[in-house]
């Protein structure tokens, strides 16, 4: 009798062990860019190529490593503007191990067969960042494409010149063609309003 007693402890600990292990498996998923792992300090930390909107990044950016140590970016520090060093933090998001040079990011769009890219700009941080074509609906309800250099107007060169276009600006906005995806075939109008 004492036998049974003790192969039934073994497996029910074995049970419970299995238990704890799934919990612990399933709170830790990496599928799931909402279930970012934390930190001691409560900070979620992981790769930003598993977001899909930058809401979803994590606080802790993963950024290569120092020294055999993985380095992380404050959140703040990598929607920042481009082109600066910013500190690389150890994974407790405190200990500063290095230094990241901010670049431009790569939203990895992809690109026609011109070699535009081409897909929504709404999730990037800084107009620079965007496609080359930017996903547009036109005036008669067709989904297409315009292009980025068409929206951007280009930047006076003193502010007379901010005047001068300012004042040359129909109070209605304007017009600018609508793109199938090869950025070459116009298949609508898109407008533009002022803002």
């Amino acid at each position: 009798m004492i036998g049974v007693v003790f192969i039934v402890c073994v497996v029910g600990g074995a049970m419970a062990f299995q238990s704890i292990y799934a919990k612990s498996a399933t709170n830790q998923s990496y599928t799931n860019p909402l279930n970012y792992p934390k930190n001691e300090h409560g900070q979620t930390y992981g790769s930003a190529e598993e977001t899909t909107s930058v809401e979803m990044l994590p606080d802790l950016i993963q950024a290569g490593s120092m020294n055999g140590i993985k380095g992380y970016l404050l959140k703040k520090d990598y929607l920042g503007e481009p082109g600066r060093d910013v500190p690389l933090y150890d994974v407790d998001g405190k200990t500063i191990i290095g230094s990241f040079h901010i670049g431009a990011k790569n939203m990895n769009y992809p690109k026609n067969k011109n070699g535009q890219t081409y897909g929504s700009a709404t999730d990037t941080t800084s107009p620079e960042m965007g496609p080359e074509l930017i996903s547009a609906i036109g005036v008669d309800g067709k989904k297409g494409y315009v292009l980025k250099k068409d929206i951007d107007s280009e930047l006076p060169k003193s502010p007379e010149e901010a005047i001068e276009i300012q004042n040359s600006r129909s109070p209605g906005g304007r017009d600018i063609p609508l793109y199938d995806v090869d950025g070459e075939t116009v298949i609508g109008v898109f407008h533009v309003g002022v803002n």
